[in-house]
């Protein structure tokens, strides 16, 4: 940590054309465009990485000024910087604790390569202005900024980072018109795989004091939303909200000792997964990690801050967890999963490879539950499984009635279309047990 910039000098040498010669190049992004002609000269000063980061938290570096070797020298460099405030001692101090909780949690080896990912991008979060750390070319990360700005100054809606919404969907449930009785003071908003921290930040912006509990299975996730909630939520913010680094387990693991394999990619940080495409595995860059699973009970128990009651029932639950709902879901007595007010997100029954998908009795009682809510039913194709099932009313602010409830049918309209082949493809009702579910492998084997 306490290493400077360069070995050999106190100023990378700017003049370099291909940045071979810039500082130590260990303390570089790994970004591949290091090293290739056409960079833009723009971009010529010191990419800055969440290593520096934490070394200029800890007063162990400093930062270079761009001098000019020659009367040659481009003359549009721009100086090294970094927007999160260090200089403010209540960061610099919550960035130095977030160090020594990732050493105690994280191998070396992921914690380094994760730091040495990440670099800082000024972005926005609908209206407000944010400095997100997230690895360059990270799709997932550009996906969900999509998600989360959908329909903002004329921006394209997505329901998903690789969905985009039409007209049928006008009437989902966004992350940014959520009814104000799910959301404020003494409101609990659980975000199950909350990646890097995007929706509990929006959250945290657009309904004040909502307490956010933000569960994240992959370590090195859980240490960049930590980041980007440090250096961005003021103090007050962070008050409310509760990252807990663990993935979410059945009741039947409620020893809370239950492990399972997961591949995080810096090109996809969105998708951390137990069923991945073998090929597809980068082993220069992607990690495979061992994730501990814990029960939903156990993990609201500790989040909950002591000035929220105890067993404040659930009111938003938003499910983006790569499948984690068929652990979820069918553990949830009933009487809990009744009491949450509203569950967004989606089911991933037809994107987990046939091999490593869960029984068809589990998600059968997966479905069943969720589809009652409205996003699942107007736009997740198991859902058709239950024509006949009473879904939740759309409810909006200004509704100064009791709705009523519609059949599923009603609300999915045209999404059924074609479902006996669509779960004949996909196996919906003909996996035996959990085998594959439950196999202590990050693959898909044969895919």
């Amino acid at each position: 940590m306490n290493r400077r910039l360069s070995e050999t000098g106190d100023i990378p040498n700017f003049d370099d054309p291909y940045g071979s010669r810039m500082g130590n190049t260990n303390d570089f992004t790994g970004n591949q465009n290091w090293g290739y002609p056409g960079i833009n000269y723009d971009d010529y000063g010191l990419k800055l990485n969440a290593q520096h980061l934490f070394c200029l938290a800890a007063d162990s570096l400093s930062l270079p000024k761009y001098k000019p070797m020659s009367e040659n020298s481009p003359k549009n460099v721009k100086d090294p910087t970094i927007h999160c405030d260090v200089g403010s001692f209540e960061i610099r101090e919550s960035l130095l604790y977030l160090w020594s909780s990732a050493k105690a949690q994280m191998p070396e080896d992921v914690l380094v390569k994760t730091l040495r990912s990440v670099t800082e991008h000024k972005e926005n979060l609908r209206e407000h202005d944010v400095y997100l750390w997230y690895p360059p070319g990270d799709k997932g990360a550009e996906g969900m900024l999509k998600v989360v700005n959908s329909a903002y100054n004329g921006q394209a809606s997505y329901n998903f980072d690789s969905e985009p919404a039409d007209s049928s969907h006008d009437d989902l449930y966004r992350f940014w018109d959520i009814p104000k009785k799910f959301v404020g003071p003494n409101k609990l908003f659980v975000d199950v795989g909350s990646a890097l921290g995007f929706t509990s930040m929006l959250i945290s912006y657009l309904y004040p004091e909502t307490v956010i509990v933000a569960i994240e299975p992959a370590a090195p996730s859980w240490l960049i939303q930590n980041l980007n909630y440090r250096c961005n939520l003021s103090h007050h913010q962070r008050q409310f909200v509760h990252p807990i680094f663990a993935g979410v387990g059945t009741k039947h693991h409620d020893d809370n000792d239950y492990m399972m394999k997961m591949i995080w990619r810096p090109t996809m940080t969105t998708a951390t997964r137990s069923w991945n495409p073998e090929k597809d595995f980068d082993f220069a860059n992607d990690m495979e990690l061992t994730v501990h699973l814990r029960t939903l009970r156990s993990i609201i128990a500790e989040a909950t801050p002591d000035d929220l009651p105890l067993g404040t029932p659930i009111s938003v639950m938003n499910l983006d967890c790569e499948g984690c709902e068929y652990n979820l879901i069918p553990s949830m007595h009933e009487t809990t999963f009744n009491s949450v007010g509203l569950v967004l997100g989606r089911t991933n029954w037809g994107f987990i490879p046939t091999i490593k998908k869960p029984s068809s009795e589990r998600g059968k009682s997966t479905h069943e539950r969720l589809c009652t809510h409205y996003n699942f039913a107007k736009r997740c194709k198991e859902c058709c499984d239950f024509p006949t099932l009473s879904v939740k009313p759309r409810m909006r602010d200004n509704d100064e009635e009791l709705l009523e409830s519609k059949t599923l049918s009603d609300v999915a309209g045209g999404l059924c279309d074609g479902f006996d082949e669509w779960a004949t493809e996909q196996n919906l009702h003909t996996i035996p047990d959990d085998y594959g579910w439950n196999e202590m492998s990050p693959f898909a084997a044969g895919t």
